[in-house]
């Protein structure tokens, strides 16, 4: 009978330590974050709060959502247009041609963005390999308003209101809605009431935009009101932005940071 070698655990670590250490070093570079990145920059945006990241899993589904609203909007505009109201048909018409406009850029995804949030909630912080874009934008010096008129944009002044914004516009323009979505350059939309029995208000960020809900009981009207908001929400927070080079081999994996 043939004897085997004593048993060794010294041998065998160093054996498993060898193994180990030939192993390909996959993965190193799916181990950054949008962190990592914000750190390696020479400084950091002035502004935080108009840093964005955009994850490339969700470049696809914000063209669909946005291509679905444009033809739930086209359904409301015939409906309005045969009920006689033609001056809110051209305001939705407006709404259609303010979406077909933001699909010329790509979006992000609606989440903080900057290092300190990212940094005080690392599982909110996407792997670099997951995203197809980061940058900041400056400053905007505007208020968007989606009325029943069509969409506008305002001058932003500090202490500009949500109230004060609407009154002004002509009633006409806003006037039958009862709430507002009020959506922040980062943040969740928030919905307001605007109609005299639960009248709100909110201060406004530049930057910010605000949809009014369409009063109408109508399966289209409510899709168009749940679905607006979120979809501003993922458009740029301003106009002259900056992207952040990434490294190679971003955006070829869907792993990682928050869902939409």
């Amino acid at each position: 009978m043939t004897r085997r070698p004593p048993f060794h655990a010294g041998r065998w670590r160093t054996a498993c330590l060898g193994a180990l250490l030939a192993l390909p070093l996959y993965g190193h570079a799916d181990s950054q974050r949008l962190s990592d990145l914000w750190l390696e920059q020479p400084a950091l945006p002035a502004s935080p709060a108009y840093s964005y990241y955009l994850l490339a899993r969700q470049q696809e589904p914000l063209q669909r959502q946005a291509r679905r609203l444009r033809e739930e909007l086209a359904t409301l505009i015939d409906w309005y247009s045969l009920d006689g109201r033609t001056d809110l048909a051209r305001g939705l018409e407006a709404w259609q041609a303010g979406i077909a406009e933001s699909q010329t850029s790509p979006g992000r995804t609606s989440a903080r963005a900057d290092l300190a949030a990212l940094l005080a909630s690392p599982q909110h912080d996407p792997p670099l390999a997951s995203l197809a874009a980061a940058g900041y934008c400056d400053v905007p010096d505007w208020v968007e308003l989606w009325h029943f008129g069509g969409v506008t944009r305002h001058r932003w002044s500090p202490g500009l209101s949500l109230r004060e914004l609407l009154r002004q516009h002509p009633d006409s323009r806003w006037a039958s809605a009862e709430e507002a979505w009020v959506i922040p350059p980062q943040g969740d939309p928030r919905r307001i009431g605007v109609a005299a029995w639960n009248a709100g208000d909110s201060p406004l960020m530049a930057g910010s935009r605000i949809a009014l809900v369409l009063p109408e009981p109508v399966q289209e009207a409510d899709w168009v009101n749940r679905t607006l908001p979120d979809f501003l929400a993922t458009r740029l927070p301003g106009n002259a932005c900056h992207p952040i080079a990434l490294p190679d081999g971003a955006g070829q994996t869907d792993s990682g940071g928050p869902a939409t």
